[in-house]
């Protein structure tokens, strides 16, 4: 009872961030490229940049890359020429970066948001965006969302995620840009209204990978789409990215060509009452705010310790996820603002979701605790992981059924490399 107690905990968590897993992992685009594809026009993968949609190459029909500027499944003839880069890269003509002057949701529906830099739902990848929790009390209602600033869409996808049950209901992702290098994106849209739904594509995709759209200009305030909270998700996603920030990595390899490079806290664009208004409301997925919890960073840990990321070789590059049975290509190590040890990509149960370790368990610690030379093991009712920080550049990890007693020394585990 205690060990299916918490894997209900865990899913109800991979859902409170707005994932749909399924049980197998998903097939990753990058392999896919080449391969034979029978639906031309269709698209796979996981994610911006990351996918790929099936065209014809001479006489067959292949998965290729998708890029952005690809056709947008609506076909149209009218449709404009676009890009998701920002119109004003930093340093051209801007003299000030754009201030958000509206609420993009109303603060009074929202129990509370995350910072970025935590993980998402299945674990071991690091969550870019902020994700959005509205008040149980609104389950079932139609809550407005609204452009944050003048901007145009630009990009967009109405995708059913691989895995989604049966009742899942397509959703929206969006992109715009708002001027002088800044993106802002948001996922686990229900619903779309006015210039935004006739520029969105119609048909669903398996990827929420920006399609391109024609160029839509917004205004500060003006509702562009609708969130319902029990619709087999009971979080969106707000994303912004600023190209003239890069965020710092211990490996900056690994993250060369992945989506974290410029993410930033959305809410700092904001003025200050507003900003204080979003700030006051962060806190762990799920939970009331936690006083002090700051808007997070996009980092790969902190070197010397277990805490951050960590790959199954020096060559892999961030979100290219493989599995060798129970172990990720790559694994996390954090704690959220409620002080859970959140563990991802290291999974016995073969399910993809993370390992919580509460403040109150007796094998709990902090990752950026268990330095070089130091041997420490998590355990919850459903598995244990005991980890081994060799130097500042590999740690050795176990992961089993058992308790942290019944696994083998950590010095004869897998490998994982900063």
């Amino acid at each position: 009872m205690l060990a299916r107690r918490f894997a209900l905990v865990a899913i109800t968590t991979v859902a409170a961030i707005g994932l749909i897993v399924s049980a197998s992992p998903t097939v990753q685009a990058k392999t896919l490229i080449g391969t034979s594809c029978t639906k031309l026009g269709a698209t796979a993968g996981d994610g911006p940049g990351k996918s790929v949609i099936c065209k014809r190459k001479g006489s067959k029909k292949v998965w290729q890359a998708l890029k952005i500027g690809n056709p947008s499944p609506r076909g149209s003839s009218t449709e404009q020429p676009t890009s998701t880069k920002p119109t004003g890269s930093p340093g051209s003509n801007c003299q000030k970066l754009p201030e958000f002057t509206a609420d993009f949701i109303d603060p009074n529906f929202v129990r509370d948001v995350t910072p970025i830099g935590e993980q998402t739902g299945s674990g071991g990848v690091i969550a870019v965006r902020s994700y959005i929790h509205p008040a149980s009390k609104f389950l079932g209602q139609v809550l407005p969302i609204y452009a944050p600033a003048d901007m145009t869409l630009n990009s967009a996808s109405y995708y059913k995620p691989s895995g989604a049950s049966a009742t899942y209901q397509p959703e929206y992702s969006l992109y715009f840009d708002a001027g002088c290098g800044i993106s802002v994106k948001f996922f686990h849209i229900k619903g779309v209204v006015g210039k935004v739904a006739g520029a969105v594509p119609m048909e669903p995709s398996p990827s929420s990978a920006g399609q391109q759209v024609p160029l839509t200009q917004v205004k500060a305030g003006e509702q562009i789409g609708w969130y319902k909270l029990g619709e087999n998700s009971v979080a969106f996603d707000f994303w912004v990215d600023n190209a003239a920030h890069t965020n710092e990595f211990i490996v900056p390899s690994h993250f060369a060509s992945s989506n974290t490079l410029h993410s930033v806290c959305p809410y700092d664009f904001y003025g200050p009452s507003k900003r204080a208004t979003w700030l006051a409301k962060l806190g762990a997925p799920g939970s009331d705010p936690v006083p002090g919890t700051k808007c997070g960073v996009v980092s790969q840990g902190t070197s010397g310790t277990a805490d951050g990321m960590w790959f199954i070789s020096p060559e892999t590059e961030t979100d290219r996820l493989t599995y060798d049975g129970q172990y990720q290509s790559q694994i996390m190590f954090s704690v959220d603002p409620s002080g859970i040890v959140r563990i991802g990509g290291l999974n016995s149960s073969g399910t993809l979701m993370q390992m919580m370790v509460s403040p109150q368990a007796s094998t709990w610690r902090k990752p950026s605790d268990v330095t070089v030379g130091s041997t420490h093991c998590w355990s919850t009712d459903s598995q244990s992981v005991s980890v081994s920080v060799t130097s500042g550049t590999t740690m050795s990890v176990v992961v089993g059924t058992g308790s942290c007693a019944t696994l083998p020394n950590p010095s004869t585990g897998k490998i994982y490399y900063r």
